[in-house]
């Protein structure tokens, strides 16, 4: 039983039905946020998703929520992707500080 909706006038797809899919195991019920199983690894598979919804978007075509959040989703917030960057450098720097001596 999947839930249906159709786009407002000011998108290209009026009229037209489709299904909720969560991004994360591809059922047709729910949304990802309110998906149950584990995370979905990013492998070929997450990788080949995005890349269809950004030529989508690229195409002018107009998303449900759950497709802009998958697109916006990093799956890191921005202060641990910089920690973890200051982190490796300083630890690379120190290893090989006697290497320029």
């Amino acid at each position: 039983m999947s839930r249906q909706y159709t786009s407002g006038p000011s998108g290209n797809n009026l009229g037209k039905h489709r299904a909720v899919v969560c991004y994360n195991c591809k059922g047709e019920v729910h949304m990802s946020k309110q998906c149950t199983k584990p995370k979905r690894k990013r492998d070929e598979a997450w990788f080949k998703d995005k890349v269809l919804l950004v030529q989508a978007q690229a195409n002018g075509q107009v998303f449900q929520e759950e497709e802009l959040e998958f697109l916006a989703d990093p799956r890191i917030a921005e202060a641990q992707s910089t920690q973890y960057v200051i982190t490796n450098n300083a630890a690379y720097q120190a290893n090989d500080l006697d290497v320029y001596d």
